[in-house]
Order: C-alpha cells, then sequence, then structure tokens
C-alpha cells in the first residue's frame, strides 16, 4: 500500500526517525487536543507513533476544514511557520487518541538532510496533484480512488473528517458510499 503523504516515498528519514526515539519525550494526546494551533508558531516537531493527526483549517465561516493527515511513522509539525517565524496557517490535532515522540523543532532541525529543496519538491508535487483531482475528478471518483489506495482510511479516520479532505458535507459522503454499497463490483469498505 502506498503512504498517504506520497512525497515521503522520496524520503530517507531514518535519521530523523532515530533522533525523535532517541531524544524525543513521548506524549500522549486525547482526541481533539492540538498540537500545533493555527495562528501561533510552531516549537516543536514530533513522530505519531499510534493514532492519527489532522491538518486543518478554519474557513472564512469558521467551519474546520482537513486538508491533510498524519499516520504512524510519519512527522508532524508546521515547518515553514517555524522557518519563517510567521504564525501557522493551518493546526494540527488529534484525530484520535495518540502517542508521539517530541522534541523541540530547534534541535530536530539539525537532523534534517541539508538538501530540503528536493523535499520540499517532492511535497509541492504531492500537493499540486492532489488539487488538480479536485478539478478532474468528481466527488465520488476522488472517494473511490482514496479507499483503492489506502484501503485502512475509512476503519482509521472519522467520515467526517474524510468528508472534510475530499470538500463535501458529510451527508454528500453518506449517499455516495450507500451508492457504492448497492453497486456489487467495487471493492470498497463501507
Amino acid at each position: 500500500m502506498a503512504q498517504f503523504n506520497s512525497y515521503l516515498d522520496f524520503l530517507n528519514l531514518t535519521a530523523a526517525i532515530d533522533f525523535c526515539r532517541e531524544h524525543g519525550t513521548l506524549c500522549h494526546y486525547k482526541k481533539g487536543d492540538c498540537f500545533v494551533q493555527q495562528g501561533t508558531i510552531a516549537r516543536h516537531a514530533a513522530l505519531v507513533v499510534s493514532g492519527y493527526f489532522k491538518l486543518a483549517t478554519l474557513n472564512d465561516s469558521g467551519d474546520e476544514a482537513v486538508v491533510n493527515f498524519a499516520f504512524p511513522g510519519q512527522f508532524i509539525t508546521d515547518f515553514h511557520s517555524s522557518l519563517h517565524g510567521e504564525n501557522s496557517q493551518f493546526s494540527i490535532i488529534a484525530g484520535a487518541d495518540c502517542e508521539i515522540m517530541r522534541v523541540p523543532l530547534k534541535t530536530f532541525k539539525e537532523c534534517l538532510s541539508p538538501s530540503l529543496l528536493d523535499e520540499y519538491k517532492a511535497l509541492f508535487n504531492m500537493v499540486f496533484m492532489r488539487l488538480l483531482n479536485l478539478y478532474r475528478k468528481s466527488p465520488r471518483q476522488r472517494y473511490v480512488e482514496l479507499c483503492e489506495q489506502y484501503p485502512h482510511i475509512v476503519e482509521t479516520v472519522t467520515l467526517k473528517d474524510i468528508s472534510s479532505f475530499l470538500l463535501i458535507t458529510p451527508n454528500h459522503l453518506s449517499r455516495i458510499r450507500r451508492e457504492l454499497a448497492k453497486n456489487p463490483k467495487t471493492n470498497i469498505k463501507k
């Protein structure tokens, strides 16, 4: 199964993972706890050990819009805000009860590879492809593709968060799931 954050396939994060395991502090976050709050500057980085985090921003109506997820073995932080001393444009929120290995961002940056340019290119490509899919594919197609690429996501992530990530309402996602359940040809977990 491909990683949800496909840019990670192009990175060797062994040193960073080892750094977090050796120097990190094991922290527990309950569902809904914020690791980074929108409007603040990130001070820590962390390796997700269990559970998942959602990266979310507030839209003009004040509603939460999920833009990405981080699962076990992946890192959470807002490098951009920290590197530029700017307030974060998103929050990182525990989507379930979680454990992380947290390290101060300042010391974490020291263990990173000096060629962040390649890493940013891979990240940009992943984000750009997701943006293109918003224009090219219907919500149903995006949901089916999401479930085919990441079969366990429906068991792990709340349907409310999945619908927000797909930029549809929970009711629209329920209709899509009902339609798919009627079609025996799909291998989508309902």
